[in-house]
């Protein structure tokens, strides 16, 4: 035999049949409240066809647009449903203007909305608000789409921009100019979280599985990122801030004041980033390195400060946490999800019992979707010999489902389905 021969290895798909029960449902989980590949779609056309319609001949904006750029969370592929709206989504634009730096902020923003609302019977006539930083443009389907005024504030460091805080019902003299680089974070978010072949593989076969349930002369453009089923998936860190946003989310749906900001937690993932993480081992990671931060800063009585590390005069934390009590409030928030992970990934509970953590981490909505499919997949596993439960409940997987404690294929019959309870 050749001496420099390497047999090859074939290694577990990370989210295959061997992958632990919990890492399944935190990957399904996170598909559920992702963008999918055909709202994906659809956002990308709303997309063109708004920054066309900003620069359209009767615009007061016409040949006053530089460039328009895709920026938050669709720009590193962590979209998901949007809070309070119960199947939409946000899309964030930045519309870089070739308006004077001295224009005062109120009328930029004044400007813009006049440029998208356009006249009595147009198209998105009465379907735009004017924000405090942006204007948004709100569809009947749930989707909105935010686009945020920029002025380049230094032709030598590209994107490096001023934005505009102007609340209408506040005195002109509470406006103020907000330099920014967004476009660098981003792609220092996404040169740290590249996508991970075997992982992205695996995520992006579930992603289109997934959808295809559910389907049963302008200014320059930076185009949005494709879909993650057609870049090879992402990479774990993505998905663990989707999930840290989705916890987030549920927790603040009934809460007075902001919630943490997610280009807040973006960084967080990003400094924390690892390789070859799993969606548990990067959601352990990230929100434990978000916690400790937060919880110097709680100890020291100060509000954290969270900057842009692409450009430090922006901070990502002006807006939120207002007080102490916020800021405690997330803490103790990140400690629940913190233990409540540990017990998904737990290979002692019963399957009822990781239905109700999945449900108290992510919501009613995905969880359901998520279990019942899980279900079909169980029995399936059971009939194979692949995966079986044993007498506690507790789901077996690869070696241990031949273990002589468990219950044999034969008898568990085809009530698939009992052991998750009513409809929740």
């Amino acid at each position: 035999m050749d001496s420099n021969f390497m047999p090859t290895v074939l290694l577990p798909s990370p989210l295959g049949p061997e992958a632990p029960i919990g890492e399944i449902l935190l990957a399904e989980t996170a598909i559920r409240i992702e963008l999918p590949p055909s709202q994906h779609r659809l956002a990308v056309e709303r997309y063109n066809a708004i920054r066309k319609y900003i620069e359209r001949p009767e615009s007061p904006l016409c040949d006053h647009v530089s460039l328009f750029y895709p920026q938050g969370s669709m720009a590193i592929r962590a979209t998901i449903k949007a809070r309070k709206r119960e199947d939409g989504y946000d899309i964030d634009i930045i519309a870089e203007l070739l308006l004077s730096a001295l224009t005062p902020p109120g009328e930029v923003l004044d400007l813009l909305f006049l440029a998208i609302n356009g006249p009595h019977g147009s198209l998105y006539h009465g379907k735009v608000k004017r924000q405090t930083r942006c204007v948004t443009v709100e569809y009947e389907d749930g989707m909105h789409l935010d686009v945020t005024p920029s002025i380049l504030a230094d032709r030598f460091d590209l994107r490096k921009s001023t934005i505009f805080h102007a609340k209408k019902e506040e005195p002109i003299s509470t406006h103020r100019r907000l330099l920014m680089n967004t476009h660098a974070f981003i792609e220092w978010f996404n040169a740290r979280a590249p996508i991970d072949l075997a992982f992205g593989e695996a995520y992006a076969m579930r992603a289109q599985a997934n959808d295809r349930m559910l389907m049963k002369a302008a200014a320059p453009a930076k185009s949005v990122p494709a879909h993650s089923k057609n870049e090879g998936g992402k990479s774990s860190v993505v998905v663990a801030l989707q999930l840290l946003k989705r916890n987030r989310n549920i927790k603040y749906a009934h809460r007075d004041g902001r919630m943490p900001p997610s280009v807040m937690m973006a960084c967080f993932a990003g400094h924390a980033a690892l390789p070859g993480n799993s969606i548990s081992g990067a959601l352990e990671v990230v929100s434990g390195h978000m916690l400790s931060a937060l919880e110097a800063a709680q100890a020291s009585r100060q509000l954290i400060d969270v900057r842009n590390p692409e450009c430090p005069d922006e901070c990502f934390t002006d807006r939120w946490p207002e007080d102490l009590r916020a800021q405690q409030t997330y803490i103790s928030d990140l400690k629940v999800l913190r233990h409540q992970l540990a017990l998904l990934m737990s290979s002692e509970l019963s399957l009822p019992q990781k239905r109700d953590l999945l449900i108290s981490m992510f919501g009613e909505g995905p969880a359901e979707s998520v279990i019942n499919d899980f279900a079909d997949q169980l029995g399936q596993g059971v009939r194979s010999g692949t995966r079986m439960i044993a007498p506690t409940g507790r789901v077996m997987i690869g070696a241990a489902a031949a273990a002589s404690a468990i219950i044999k294929p034969a008898a568990v019959q085809a009530a698939q389905h009992t052991f998750y309870g009513t409809s929740w």
